[in-house]
């Protein structure tokens, strides 16, 4: 007889390396695993997502307060057969206020439906050993560095690091210094590829981005916002 926690166990361990810490508002932190070690971990115990593993269509719900949007997404996945399915829900605000003015995010729907995606995933044991606190515990994890052979990831993720630091540094500053008499042209540079294609290669989180979007909006007057997304 199979034992019942067999696949539990396959999925549960996380390698270090595609993990990452998190702080919230409210000074809650914690670690988040890469949505794609997610996807990966299914792809190989299953295959390829459609054919052994799979994600049917979600649903969303956008709730209205008085200074806030946000988006709710419901999802199933199965795995292995079609009917063998688990649900999952997952948030995000598209719309929200700061004291300096309002704010959009144009990445809401995705980060929710991922969001979904992966609240899904954990119940059949994806990450489950990060979801139930063994990182917290430094000896578990580095075991697992030298489980899945880190060394030369770590060094990686340390040049990634630093890169990631000067980015926010250099970035903060521009914004500080920004001094063009043409007030909207801080909204076009942030709106532009490039700025977006960098905030999400260095995986910049919520915090950050509204830290920078408060800075943004005390740029111009209120004539000329137009308010930053990510």
């Amino acid at each position: 007889m199979t034992d019942k926690t067999d696949l539990w166990d396959r999925l549960g361990k996380t390698d270090p390396a595609h993990t990452k810490p998190f702080k919230r508002a409210g000074g809650f932190s914690g670690t988040a695993i890469k949505p794609m070690w997610s996807f990966r971990r299914m792809t190989e115990e299953y295959g390829p997502c459609g054919v052994g593993w799979g994600v049917n269509e979600p649903s969303f719900q956008v709730v209205h307060s008085t200074d806030e949007a946000l988006v709710y997404c419901t999802v199933s996945i199965w795995h292995g057969k079609r009917e063998n399915i688990v649900f999952g829900v997952g948030g995000d605000k598209a719309v929200g206020k700061f004291k300096s003015g309002a704010f959009t995010d144009d990445e809401a729907f995705k980060k929710a439906f991922t969001d979904a995606v992966t609240n899904a995933l954990k119940l059949i044991g994806v990450g489950a050993d990060v979801h139930m606190g063994l990182f917290d515990d430094n000896k578990y994890v580095n075991d697992l560095r030298a489980e899945f052979g880190d060394d030369k990831v770590d060094q990686v993720d340390t040049q990634y690091e630093a890169s990631r630091r000067r980015y926010i540094e250099t970035t903060t500053q521009k914004i500080l210094t920004w001094d063009d008499p043409d007030r909207d042209s801080i909204y076009r540079w942030w709106h532009a590829e490039p700025q977006k294609l960098a905030r999400r290669d260095f995986d910049i989180d919520q915090p950050q981005i509204d830290q920078w979007k408060q800075l943004i909006t005390q740029k111009a007057p209120p004539a000329a916002r137009n308010t930053p997304q990510r």
